[in-house]
């Protein structure tokens, strides 16, 4: 499996020929987030935040910037973008959103809604220091290397049983659980709008 030629038109192109599966339940927190995409001389990359051990979730993890709706937040998309700015200091209008993918649950009790967008290549960020640890730009290909390997079999947790799975490593963070999930469901995206 080829990596897809990618541009900004392509990749619009098959977030606009995918009808996202939406969750409609109260029982999960809603949330979203951004999966950021920079075009560098040297082909995308993907952005991913490290998150601190102060947050009340997922400490020490690799994710895509976002978080819980607020109130206030007009839609998901907004939440989406205003998390972003917090954790990374990426503004609002420096933002080309391109489409939504398939809204994802977690075991800690959150309904995900992924929004991708397209971010300046050389951003200056202003990582939260609550938050965030460290900010990854990981080279697009260097994923999809792994993704075309197909899923493999992990445990997680003492007692589990084993799950068939997709996970990354880069610089010696590991991209897993619902950040890998919905890293995989961008890519199967981009494969059938390859194949169609």
């Amino acid at each position: 499996m080829m990596s897809p030629d990618l541009s900004e038109s392509y990749i619009r192109r098959a977030l606009a020929a995918h009808s996202p599966t939406r969750i409609d339940t109260k029982a999960l927190m809603p949330s979203a987030v951004l999966v950021p995409l920079l075009q560098t001389d040297d082909g995308y990359r993907v952005l991913f935040t490290v998150r601190t051990s102060r947050v009340e979730h997922h400490k020490g993890e690799v994710s895509f910037p976002g978080g819980a709706r607020d109130p206030e937040d007009a839609s998901l998309e907004t939440t989406a973008l205003r998390e972003t700015f917090e954790e990374v200091g990426i503004r609002q209008d420096h933002v080309q959103l391109l489409g939504r993918l398939n809204d994802m649950e977690t075991r800690s009790g959150f309904h995900i809604t992924p929004f991708v967008g397209l971010i300046p290549a050389s951003y200056a960020y202003d990582p939260s220091r609550i938050e965030v640890d460290e900010v990854l730009e990981v080279p697009f290909d260097d994923l999809w290397e792994v993704y075309r390997q197909g899923p493999r079999e992990f445990t997680y947790g003492e007692g589990s049983a084993p799950t068939l799975a997709y996970e990354f490593h880069h610089d010696g963070h590991r991209i897993w659980g619902a950040t890998a999930r919905i890293l995989t469901d961008f890519f199967d995206l981009l494969v059938v709008a390859d194949t169609g």
